[in-house]
């Protein structure tokens, strides 16, 4: 129930699912003695006449042959993949395996050749760059990017452009290449801490620290792209304005900080937690879970309220509206519709207790 996500907004590649340049400039700023210890190898790829297949195919079709060497690269390597370019790609390949590592950039060039026509390029689709870090070797991370830079080059310089294996320090420098790279990793790394901070800020709720409404529309919506089943808990205090009355809006504030920890306290780790709009609404989010399973959470988180707020300034209760997947909607508006209508009638009831919604 953390905003973990938000942090991955900004490293993910959209196209691809890859980590993008961000999320390797990260890499490689954490991986400062890559090498040192167990040794490792870096893959650089880059797509052969790529502007030729979208000026001629168009830029949808470009765009699904970057999706497939993004696969071929995942189910070939079982290791992280990053897209760095347009139509560069970078594979991390831990170990000192040199030799497996050279014989894995073999293989990736022969299938991406194999395949290459089924999204309209020819072979060589690829040029494929091998760099090995002996281990006890230590490399800055703007080297390791000269590094990249300079074995793609050395192929293209071949007309064939065969895949090139190598140890880093076999490879020429690059002029001036290494003060460029140093100024962007600064400028990249630094772009990056100050996006996550943007995101974290647009996503969190200032009072609680919960995942706002925002948070929550995203979250559900990328739970309701998948199959399985999935509930949605719409929470709503019974008593703030009691509190507002009694001790001011600091006291309203502080009762719903107590009520998250306590909603929290009775969720799964997989569980989302968000708070809902504004007051002491929140919404809960079960995946994997059933009607039955939803009605019982919602029960255990009354009766947790109900006990913990003796001890508060005035006890309160929540009432709590449950919908679920696919019985009461597919889609996110059908579903918070539907939990909104029985938590309604939760408070229509009587209020502190759960109301499933109608089938």
């Amino acid at each position: 129930m953390d905003l973990t996500a938000t942090r991955l907004f900004h490293r993910t590649d959209p196209l691809t699912g890859c980590g993008n340049l961000l999320s390797f400039l990260d890499w490689l700023v954490e991986q400062t003695e890559v090498g040192a210890s167990t040794g490792a190898s870096l893959t650089a790829l880059d797509v052969n006449r790529f502007a030729a297949l979208n000026a001629a195919r168009g830029h949808a079709h470009g765009d699904a042959a970057l999706r497939w060497v993004a696969l071929v690269l995942a189910e070939a390597a079982s290791a992280p993949v990053f897209r760095t370019g347009g139509d560069e790609f970078v594979v991390t390949l831990a170990g000192a395996d040199w030799a497996a590592h050279a014989a894995l950039a073999e293989q990736l060039f022969a299938r991406l050749n194999q395949e290459a026509g089924w999204v309209g390029l020819q072979a060589p689709a690829a040029s494929v760059a091998v760099v090995h870090y002996p281990a006890g070797v230590a490399r800055s991370p703007a080297r390791i990017l000269e590094h990249l830079e300079a074995a793609l080059m050395e192929i293209k310089r071949r007309p064939d452009r065969p895949p090139l294996a190598c140890h880093a320090d076999a490879l020429p420098p690059l002029a001036r290449a290494h003060d460029l790279w140093d100024n962007v990793i600064r400028r990249m790394v630094a772009l990056g801490a100050l996006l996550d901070e943007a995101q974290h800020l647009a996503l969190t709720d200032p009072l609680t620290g919960l995942p706002n409404v925002r948070a929550a529309g995203q979250r559900l919506e990328a739970a309701l792209a998948g199959a399985a089943p999935l509930a949605v808990l719409l929470l709503d205090g019974d008593n703030l304005r009691q509190y507002n009355e009694l001790g001011g809006y600091a006291a309203g504030d502080k009762m719903i900080q107590d009520l998250t920890a306590t909603l929290h306290a009775q969720l799964r780790p997989g569980d989302f937690l968000a708070r809902w709009r504004v007051g002491d609404e929140f919404l809960v989010l079960l995946p994997d879970t059933g009607l039955d399973g939803a009605l019982a959470v919602g029960e255990r988180l009354c009766r947790a309220v109900r006990e913990a707020s003796q001890t508060w300034l005035r006890p309160i209760s929540v009432s709590v509206g449950v919908a679920v997947r696919p019985q009461h909607g597919a889609t996110q508006a059908d579903l918070l519709a539907a939990a909104e209508a029985a938590k309604d009638e939760a408070k229509a009831q009587g209020k502190d207790r759960v109301v499933a919604a109608d089938a």
